[in-house]
């Protein structure tokens, strides 16, 4: 019979010698990975839900500008310069990278709008409303029954802290002054067809949508001249590698660059990266916990059967295999709470991804960072972080195991015989 064989089957039935001290270890680790199960669950949702919106509700997983045109967003820093470019032809190339799901062109202005006596200021955003609907929720803020008229009807979407500073409301036309591509003051009457609710503050505030052909025709500005191109992607934490292969393929226009979410919004792209370093900090943490009950439950079996270690190592087992069977004793301890810990923590994401964690009577609906954050926060599932969370505690368990045990494994037979007896 193999060594290994030996050390096996002395490991698991050490591990029953103690039913009662075993079991009450063994919920304790798995108590530790449920809880680690439910808490990476619920940070990976609410980074998924601050990225999902963040990126979903207006700025798209990438956008491609003109090189010159951020930070200062000049009127005339259009893609393909006073030229413009031959709109369909840019989507059409850019839509052939397989991860491309969507793109939007757009427009943007600044001026002052005005109902009467009542005026505000305001970002001008133009959009094609069937392709924007590919790209962002933006246009799905819209109240029922409103929606953006084809260019030419001179409608305009209202932010609802907007609306209310000017006292518009639908059908209510609003005169529209500002700053033209060619010099000139840009005017037209506008009416409004929808209001608009993002739960992002200074968006509510201060954003007024209409179709890009109409804010084109008050800016001066050519159908080929837009600002941006927003994209979507299947996957945004892929938006580096795409804009890298988007900058180098050749298929944008000259003097044009793609950029990623996380170059547009590095606060965001910062928390992504932060979210993933205090799982890390969680999963050391309830480990370092999980080992002193085991490092407690160890040190009082080994205690224990210290004379029986003693008359082993006095009949020629060898120190190596006498700490192999104790290690191994810990690992059934550790495998047999990760079991069911994984079950337990499966029930709990199973109820938090279908219904959530509903946090309304505490916070509302918050706005961080850039984007928004739900008041109902749903779990969703890291495999990776979960893998971590279950080899950090494995970890631990035969460190902690494995101090007492090389004490003992190494001490001299005629002082292991001397120990006290069991119970």
């Amino acid at each position: 019979m193999s060594a290994l064989w030996i050390a096996l089957r002395l490991g698991w039935r050490n591990l029953w010698r103690n039913p009662r001290r075993s079991l009450i270890t063994l919920a304790a680790i798995a108590a530790a990975y449920a809880f680690l199960i439910g808490m990476i669950g619920l940070m990976e949702g609410l980074k998924n839900q601050l990225l999902r919106n963040g990126t979903r509700l207006q700025l798209g997983d990438f956008q491609i500008h003109e090189s010159t045109y951020l930070p200062d967003r000049n009127i005339n820093d259009t893609i393909g310069a006073d030229e413009g470019v031959d709109l369909q032809a840019v989507l059409a190339r850019i839509s052939t990278q397989p991860e491309v799901e969507g793109l939007s062109a757009r427009v943007y202005g600044f001026g002052l709008l005005s109902t009467g006596s009542f005026s505000s200021g305001a970002q001008l955003l133009g959009v094609d409303p069937a392709a924007e609907l590919f790209v962002t929720t933006l246009l799905r803020g819209l109240r029922p029954g409103s929606s953006l008229p084809a260019g030419g009807a001179r409608g305009l979407i209202l932010g609802q802290a907007l609306a209310e500073e000017i006292h518009a409301r639908p059908g209510a036309e609003v005169a529209v002054v500002t700053q033209s591509a060619d010099g000139t003051l840009g005017n037209d009457l506008f009416h409004v067809v929808g209001i608009l609710r993002t739960g992002l503050s200074y968006q509510d505030r201060s954003l007024a949508v209409t179709h890009r052909s109409d804010l084109q025709e008050l800016l001066a500005l050519a159908p080929g001249r837009v600002h941006e191109v927003a994209g979507r992607i299947r996957d945004p934490l892929r938006a580096d590698r795409v804009c890298a292969l988007l900058n180098g393929s050749g298929l944008l226009p000259p003097h044009t660059k793609a950029q990623s979410w996380g170059e547009l919004s590095p606060q965001l792209r910062d928390y992504v990266k932060l979210s993933e370093s205090t799982n890390g900090l969680m999963i050391f943490l309830v480990a370092l916990f999980a080992a002193f009950g085991v490092l407690n439950t160890t040190m009082m079996a080994v205690f224990e059967r210290t004379r029986e270690i003693g008359m082993l190592g006095s009949l020629g087992m060898r120190p190596a295999l006498i700490l192999l069977t104790i290690l191994l004793e810990s690992l059934f301890l550790g495998l047999l709470g990760l079991a069911g810990g994984f079950g337990i923590g499966a029930l709990i994401m199973s109820y938090l991804a279908t219904h959530g964690w509903d946090l309304s009577r505490w916070v509302g609906e918050v706005s961080m960072l850039g984007t928004r954050m739900d008041p109902i926060l749903k779990g969703a599932w890291s495999w990776g972080q979960v893998g971590w969370a279950a080899g950090g505690l494995i970890a631990a368990t035969l460190l902690a195991a494995f101090l007492p045990a090389r004490r003992v494994a190494w001490m001299q037979p005629v002082a292991a015989l001397a120990a006290p007896t069991e119970g």
